[in-house]
């Protein structure tokens, strides 16, 4: 009887929590109704849903993860993966904190002006400083310094194919393999890029600059595959979706876009002067403007009217994005880093083929050397990926030319490295003239090659008269019988 009444106990509380939960269900449900927020337009005079309204009804793992640090050297940008967060300041400051065990995994300060920070394999992460970039590992130890990046200012990370993207102040693109340590191509863009962004589907970067235009690049060719006039001013935000259909940006005029890259046009707009842009999993959009932080629920399929929620922050916002797989908002300010819940934000279900933060360290490291293992090269990057995995039906003998002309373009770009010599010997008179040294031995090589093939024809024409005069002689001392009998 006593092992009924244990039973009978516990059944009791589980029934209790799943009334308590089914309530609490309820009133969040009831609260994110249309018709409950009646429409509102985005008036600061007019009243929106705030997340505070149905903070109580959470449950309290999901209370535990709303996070308020207080920061002092901002302003900051972040990086957020499904374990960790990353922050760096202008003035220096990098921390790293596991936000789910609430654990600080490291923290310090370079005394240097840092521009972005990104996260990358191995749980190691990458940031932008005012000399070069720098490669720190979760402990924070340096780890590699990539010096050919200088002044930096913007950071991208390709994970499938092991690229970091740089994107300078003066308009110059790198693509770096990390497992090798080596350059792939750097290549001038736009002069005036003001974000930088990957689009997930095809890996592909989007740079927006100060003339409204959005190009993308790609690592196999130097030049933008394409280019979009999106806004009158400057492009200050973009995102891509999950698919990669749609691009939304936001213009330093006060207007959000909404295009579809299929079609190249526009979809929906709104007047919002928004800094910052997120998009999560589901396609809920988050635009940061000032101190407040505006959601819409349904935006890729064209409601920009009626808002889904509304955050206000303590200070202004620096940088916002979605937390993969969660249903959480991280924000940097100026003096602190927030981190907020969104109902219905994050995709539920992740391939555990493809995550490994959520795996222990021995499924780490064999996922991480199987994806090593599975690197895709950065020639599969294209904006039409589908044709990858197709049957290429070109000749052996087409693609052994392009091959060829390839290596040869190769091997005229590569630039000689020039030796330090004293006493301005190096000037840029002198390398003019040795530069027109190289052109004039070239050309007499050229010359050269002209006059033996001109020779040696004059000489293949000489033995060919000496040949014919023989035999003209020859036929002459013949006599008529002799040359009947060699003619038959």
């Amino acid at each position: 009887m006593a092992k009924d009444k244990i039973l009978s106990a516990k059944l009791k509380q589980q029934e209790l929590k799943s009334k308590s939960t089914q309530l609490k269900t309820q009133k969040i449900a009831q609260l994110l109704e249309p018709q409950f927020q009646q429409s509102v337009e985005i008036d600061d005079e007019r009243p929106l849903l705030k997340i505070s309204n149905f903070k109580d009804y959470l449950p309290e793992e999901n209370v535990q993860n709303i996070i308020n640090l207080k920061l002092r050297q901002g302003p900051y940008k972040l990086s957020v993966t499904p374990q960790t967060t990353y922050l760096v300041g202008e003035s220096g400051h990098i921390a790293a904190f596991n936000w789910r065990h609430k654990q600080l995994e490291c923290e310090f300060d370079v005394k240097e002006k840092c521009y972005d920070i990104i996260s990358i394999a191995q749980r190691n992460f990458a940031v932008a400083q005012k000399s070069c970039i720098f490669i720190y590992d979760p402990k924070g130890v340096e780890v590699h310094k990539i010096r050919e990046c200088k002044q930096a200012t913007k950071l991208e990370y390709l994970p499938y194919h092991f690229l970091l993207a740089a994107l300078n102040q003066n308009g110059q693109l790198t693509y770096q393999d990390i497992t090798q340590g080596k350059i792939i191509s750097t290549y001038r863009t736009t002069p005036s890029g003001l974000c930088l962004k990957q689009n997930p589907n095809n890996a592909i970067l989007g740079i927006g600059d100060q003339m409204g235009v959005v190009r993308m690049y790609a690592p196999n060719t130097g030049t933008s595959l394409t280019s979009m006039l999106c806004h009158k001013g400057g492009v200050m935000s973009m995102t891509f979706s999950r698919d990669g259909n749609h691009l939304i940006t936001s213009g330093s005029e006060g207007t959000v876009k909404v295009w579809d890259l299929r079609t190249q046009k526009l979809q929906s707009q709104i007047g919002v002067n928004a800094t910052n842009l997120a998009l999560s999993d589901k396609g809920i959009l988050a635009a940061g403007r000032g101190t407040d932080i505006i959601m819409w629920k349904n935006c890729l399929i064209g409601d920009l009217k009626t808002p889904y929620l509304r955050y206000k922050a303590s200070s202004m916002i620096c940088d916002i994005d979605f937390i993969k797989h969660e249903d959480y908002l991280a924000m940097s300010t100026f003096n602190t880093y927030e981190q907020t819940v969104v109902p219905e934000s994050g995709e539920p279900f992740y391939d555990t083929y493809e995550q490994p933060e959520l795996q222990n360290k021995k499924q780490r490291l064999e996922t991480n050397v199987r994806q090593l293992i599975e690197k895709l090269p950065p020639e599969s990057i294209s904006l039409q990926s589908y044709r990858i995995g197709t049957i290429d039906r070109t000749s052996k003998v087409i693609i052994e030319k392009e091959q060829k002309k390839q290596i040869e373009e190769q091997a005229t770009k590569k630039i000689r490295k020039q030796k330090k010599k004293m006493r301005g010997r190096n000037k840029i008179g002198k390398r003019e003239k040795l530069k027109e040294l190289e052109r004039d031995q070239k050309q007499q090589v050229k010359w050269q090659e002209m006059l033996s093939d001109a020779l040696r024809v004059k000489r293949a024409e000489k033995e060919k008269k000496k040949i014919e005069t023989k035999l003209l002689d020859r036929l002459e001392q013949m006599s008529s019988k002799e040359f009947i009998r060699v003619v038959s």
